[in-house]
């Protein structure tokens, strides 16, 4: 079957259905998903209305052949789930298109029917190749018309949902209860040697009911004899997709629609630029008032409530330009006269002028004269800035808008910006610069240019390229050179280039990050209980401290700082030193950032316990002949005593060292002796600082 009404759909279709993007069914390219049967469903107050369809053609036709199986499986009554569920199959017979009778009437009135009729029932759907085989040619062109129809058969049934229940992929179920919940399964009845098809379903109840949400965000821009509708439909397309636009010309009294079908989104894209959709409409008249409604039809064919209703009129459009004749200074040199002129014949179209004003030729520009009426030629603006640019616009009765070309007034400045004040400045130990001062505010202040010297006495370069508008500049300076300061200083100008005053020299120093030279140990000494140290300071200009340290010989002891003397004092008296101990001294400069040099070669210094002794107390002998022996006793109560000596001589020869003793011992019994002999004895006291007390003697009869 091909009736005319289908002829001429399809011609009008054919051309533009592969610029859609189906919302609902999309087929799957080649080698991805296998087919499958794609399920959705609307809920209503007395009934559960299901849309399927397959996702390939090849699938697509098989399922025109065998048909589709629904099953309904009752999950859930009254709040509880059900232990046994109920099933029921709802197609006791598969679901196939109507047959081809059918069509005749309902294609004659529905376009949508008659472009479902032809993609099922076309004369050349049916192409058997030979058993000779076929050229290639063939299988592509069979390939290519089958997509376009099952493009075409899911396009149409997606538009109108009693095309989709004559094409077999629509039912609506009626036989169900408010307190019960369903599981709809969807097959095809394709034999398994042909294709298989995966099954899909849904799970509804009247319980999940919803109203249809009202289309959002119509607005309305009217134009020349045409208006541009827009609306939110990207928020709305589970819903819909397609709308129904009306308007009226009584005040909203009476609507009708713009078109005998739905209105479809044209040219989607996968990845979309806007939420909205667009859609032109002419006006029969410009100044006459129309109104706009939209209501949104879902792929169920429900139609949602209508939107708010925007309205206005077309007004005609501005065709000309004006064009400025003169911008003329004033002798107060802040005024200026604009004259302009606009065609007699524009007059009917505009509304009124505007004098627009920038600081820049192209861009920025402001309405600082709004409302100037349309008989007005020239204008009058005071208080000029530094550089003037301005426009006239002619606003038309449409709201359009064009502009003249810019012309510039200028007045005259030769005064030139305040110096800049408050330089300040750091430098970190890699040498970048970081500058800062107060900034200028003159309002046609331009810029700053900064300069740099290593000597404050040379002359100063310049080190940006450019005038900088801002009041900070980063600058990078060689910290490794002599001199160990920089000078910087900054200059102001306006947009007529007039330089200000150099602001106050700026002088910042270097980081220090050469460590100073070495001290030189001179000559030391080591008497009466104090050690006494003489260096040459370190040759460094910045040398500040000379620091000195001791610790003890033989000791894992630190090094402690024992003086900080400031340059030029180079002599240190230690009168800490324990007389007997061996010490070692070392000397470090420290210079004004705080270095330090490597510390000198130690000085090895014992300070000799030289210090006169007390005598002993006591020291006395006792003969006892019946026993042969000499007692002898002591005494001595000097602190720091390590230990005695004793010595013994013989009457005629020299004393010679007899017995060692412990501190503690204070008694001797000598049984060495000779009958008839004189003893002499004597006694001395050896201290830790290895010091020694007077020599105690006494002599002896034995």
């Amino acid at each position: 079957m091909e009736t005319n009404k289908a002829n001429n759909m399809r011609n009008v279709v054919l051309g533009i259905v592969l610029l859609l993007s189906f919302p609902i069914w999309s087929q799957k390219p080649i080698g991805e998903d296998p087919p499958s049967v794609q399920v959705m469903s609307r809920v209503t107050k007395e009934a559960i209305m299901l849309r399927w369809a397959v996702t390939t053609p090849t699938a697509w036709k098989h399922a025109n052949k065998y048909g589709f199986t629904i099953e309904r499986k009752t999950i859930v009554r009254a709040g509880e789930i059900l232990r046994e569920q109920e099933i029921k199959k709802i197609t006791p017979t598969p679901i196939l298109p109507k047959p081809i009778e059918a069509w005749e009437e309902f294609a004659s009135q529905n376009d949508y029917a008659a472009i479902a009729a032809q993609a099922i029932y076309g004369d050349d759907f049916d192409v058997e190749l030979s058993e000779g085989g076929t050229d290639m040619m063939s299988i592509v062109n069979l390939s290519q018309a089958m997509e376009q129809r099952f493009s075409f058969a899911l396009y149409a049934a997606d538009q109108n949902f009693e095309v989709a229940k004559y094409s077999g992929l629509a039912y609506v179920d009626t036989d169900v209860k408010p307190n019960e919940k369903y599981l709809y399964t969807i097959r095809t009845a394709i034999p398994e040697e042909k294709i298989t098809v995966a099954h899909g379903g849904v799970y509804r109840g009247l319980v999940d009911y919803i109203e249809l949400p009202t289309p959002r965000d119509l607005v309305g821009i009217f134009k020349d004899k045409s208006v541009l509708l827009s609306w939110n439909s990207t928020s709305l397309a589970d819903y819909y997709n397609n709308y129904i636009i009306e308007r009226s010309g009584d005040n909203g009294n009476t609507f009708t629609s713009l078109s005998d079908v739905p209105i479809i989104n044209m040219g989607e894209k996968e990845k979309k630029t806007t939420d909205r959709m667009f859609y032109i409409d002419s006006l029969p008249q410009n100044n006459k008032e129309y109104q706009y409604r939209i209501k949104g039809v879902s792929p169920f064919g429900e139609t949602s409530p209508s939107s708010k209703v925007v309205s206005g009129s077309g007004k005609k459009a501005l065709a000309y330009n004006p064009a400025i004749q003169e911008a003329k200074l004033q002798s107060d040199n802040s005024t200026a006269i604009i004259t302009w002129e606009f065609p007699e014949e524009g007059l009917a179209s505009l509304s009124h002028f505007e004098l627009n004003r920038s600081d820049a030729i192209k861009d920025n520009y402001r309405v600082v004269v709004p409302d100037i009426t349309k008989t007005t030629r020239s204008i009058e603006f005071k208080n000029l800035s530094v550089i003037n640019y301005f426009t006239i616009t002619a606003v038309g009765v449409d709201g359009t808008k064009r502009a003249s070309f810019p012309q510039m007034v200028q007045p005259v400045d030769d005064t030139p910006p305040v110096t800049p004040f408050g330089l300040t400045g750091v430098i970190d130990s890699t040498g970048i610069v970081q500058l800062q001062w107060n900034a200028n505010t003159e309002p046609d202040f331009l810029g700053y240019r900064v300069f740099r010297a290593n000597l404050e006495n040379e002359e100063f370069t310049q080190i940006t390229f450019r005038t900088i508008p801002q009041n900070t500049i980063v600058d990078t300076v060689n910290i490794k050179t002599l001199n160990n300061k920089i000078y910087y200083k900054v200059q102001a100008f306006d947009t007529r280039y007039n330089p200000s005053g150099f602001s106050e020299i700026l002088e910042l120093k270097k980081p220090d990050i050469i460590p100073p030279t070495k001290p030189v140990f001179k000559s030391f000494s080591a008497d009466n209980g104090v050690v006494e140290l003489h260096w040459i300071t370190s040759s460094s200009v910045d040398a500040s401290k000379t620091l000195v340290y001791r610790k003890e010989k033989g000791k894992e002891s630190p090094w402690q700082l024992v003086s900080e003397t400031d340059i030029p004092q180079n002599r240190y008296q230690d009168a800490t030193a324990i007389p007997a101990l061996t010490y070692l001294y070392t000397l470090v400069t420290v210079d004004e950032s705080g270095l330090e040099s490597e510390p000198v070669t130690p000085l090895t210094i014992s300070l000799p316990d030289n210090k006169s002794k007390p005598e002993i107390d006591r020291f006395t002998a006792v003969v006892n002949r019946e026993e042969r022996l000499i007692g002898i006793n002591w005494r001595y109560t000097a602190k720091g005593v390590k230990e005695f000596l004793l010595y013994k001589a013989e009457e005629g020869k020299q004393p010679t060292r007899y017995k060692i003793f412990s501190n503690t011992e204070t008694k001797f019994t000598d049984h060495q002796l000779t009958v008839n002999t004189r003893y002499t004895y004597l006694l001395q006291a050896v201290f830790d600082s290895r010091a020694k007390s007077p020599i105690k003697k006494i002599e002896v009869e034995y």
